[in-house]
């Protein structure tokens, strides 16, 4: 955007070049435009400086946030859920936690209720992400 800064100064210049004197009134008006186009270009060089950081940071993020959307997919794909029977809300684990010999509690986020237990209270049908959508419907994953 280096273009206005150099048709601004080609401008006083030109003013400069065909004698025009601050001390008409024509040439203080002509001046403080020119003076005014000056700070105008500055300014707006450093919002295309600061926009060019954004754009940088932006793409960034975003490239940030596609690996980890990816990550995600993974790991999802190895998950278990099951269906809290408080609030209805779908709970994913890690099918893991289903072998672990300590006794591990899976506690939904949206209601702080316990909806599994790994001690063998509660008696559960895995069902994982992956499966048709027929099985899922019929092995919800939800406590009997």
């Amino acid at each position: 955007m280096q273009d206005i800064s150099e048709k601004v100064s080609y401008l006083q210049g030109l003013s400069e070049g065909l004698n025009i004197r601050e001390g008409s009134p024509q040439g203080k008006i002509i001046s403080g435009v020119l003076s005014v186009l000056d700070e105008i270009a500055e300014s707006f060089l450093v919002m295309q400086d600061r926009f060019d950081e954004l754009q940088e940071y932006v793409e960034s993020m975003d490239t940030d946030l596609q690996e980890l959307e990816e990550k995600w997919s993974e790991e999802l794909d190895f998950a278990e859920e099951i269906r809290c029977s408080h609030c209805g809300e779908l709970i994913c684990f890690d099918p893991e936690v289903l072998d672990d010999e300590d006794v591990v509690e899976i506690i939904c986020p949206y209601c702080d209720e316990v909806v599994f237990v790994n001690d063998g209270s509660f008696d559960y049908q895995p069902s994982f992400i992956g499966d048709e959508k027929g099985e899922n419907e019929e092995h919800s994953g939800a406590p009997i």
